[in-house]
């Protein structure tokens, strides 16, 4: 066990170190193969020892960072780091140097005092980089929030949800931002509830049954656009759906019952950059409700599945995306 309670510890340690130090504080060996599949090295160390001791010594490898082209390294107490201008060559980078143990705030660059060891530490970045797959960099900002978007779901059309299923992260949820989408849920029996939540309060859709009839929320940014049907859903097995069809910059909704319109709307206002840092749900919300209601609303009839079909016709603002990802770290 660990016998410290509210003391703090200095030295470096990284995300990377996080996995080697609980495998070491349980005492479990990394496999090397899963399933017959060998496994990549683990890249950090643990820090377990540090936890016990305060006076206990840092990692021993360099720690490399990279990202939209700005890069850093630390090694020994020290830190070179370099700030990448989108688009000009990586070569004109400025290089700088800390001494971290002496100057945890980073407030006096000492590039010039140090050369050499600038010079070496560039080097092992290099290296490091290179061993890690970094290489080659990548500077461009929009365009790879867009390429990852389509990269994360490849040319998968249809998702299909069955009920009793567990959450279901927003970055693997189906990605119906900007695009013509489909959802329907076949029911068994008829209900009251969420038949499928994607988001929260502040931003995502949901489609639900209350007092017998069907209703849907695009709720973007905490402003609700919700649609009800025109009539109450059948007292018997149905399919219940929403159809949104993208037409340039607006989108047009229609509410299904068996396939048939029971209401619609139209909306200049849909997903453009994100649907919600929260996932999505089957048959229930989970987090704090996208709609009116009380989470969790879980359905009270009996649901079979929810299948969601996504159009090919996705236009997404890459700058505007990556700028709401970074937001969210």
């Amino acid at each position: 066990g660990i016998a410290a309670r509210g003391e703090l510890r200095h030295q470096f340690c990284h995300a990377c170190d996080l996995t080697p130090t609980l495998l070491d504080v349980i005492g479990v060996t990394m496999p090397e193969v899963i399933s017959g599949t060998p496994q990549m090295p683990l890249e950090g160390e643990s820090f377990a020892a540090s936890l016990r001791d305060a006076a206990a010594p840092a990692r021993r490898r360099p720690q490399y960072f990279e990202m939209f082209g700005h890069r850093g390294l630390w090694q020994d107490g020290w830190k070179a780091v370099a700030f990448h201008p989108s688009g000009t060559p990586f070569e004109n980078d400025r290089w700088e140097l800390y001494h971290l143990d002496r100057d945890f705030s980073e407030t006096t660059d000492l590039a010039d005092k140090e050369p050499e060891r600038l010079k070496a530490m560039t080097a092992r970045w290099w290296g490091e980089a290179e061993r890690s797959s970094v290489l080659p960099l990548d500077d461009r900002f929009g365009p790879r929030f867009a390429e990852n978007a389509a990269r994360t779901q490849g040319h998968r059309r249809q998702f299909v949800f069955h009920a009793g299923m567990g959450h279901v992260p927003t970055d693997v949820a189906p990605d119906v931002r900007s695009r013509s989408y489909l959802i329907e849920a076949d029911i068994d029996s008829p209900g009251e509830g969420v038949l499928i939540a994607h988001g929260d309060a502040t931003s995502g859709y949901s489609l639900y049954v209350k007092d017998g009839h069907l209703v849907h929320d695009l709720n973007i940014g905490g402003s609700h656009q919700i649609v009800r049907s025109t009539r109450q859903i059948p007292a018997t097995a149905c399919r219940l759906g929403f159809r949104m069809r993208r037409i340039e910059h607006q989108g047009t909704g229609t509410l299904l019952v068996d396939g048939e319109a029971a209401g619609g709307m139209t909306t200049t206002d849909m997903f453009r950059v994100l649907i919600s840092w929260s996932g999505l749900d089957i048959g229930r919300d989970r987090g704090s409700p996208v709609s009116h209601y009380a989470a969790p609303f879980a359905f009270t009839g009996r649901l079979r599945k929810v299948t969601i079909t996504i159009g090919d016709d996705q236009v997404l603002d890459g700058e505007a995306a990556g700028r709401a990802e970074m937001g969210r770290q």
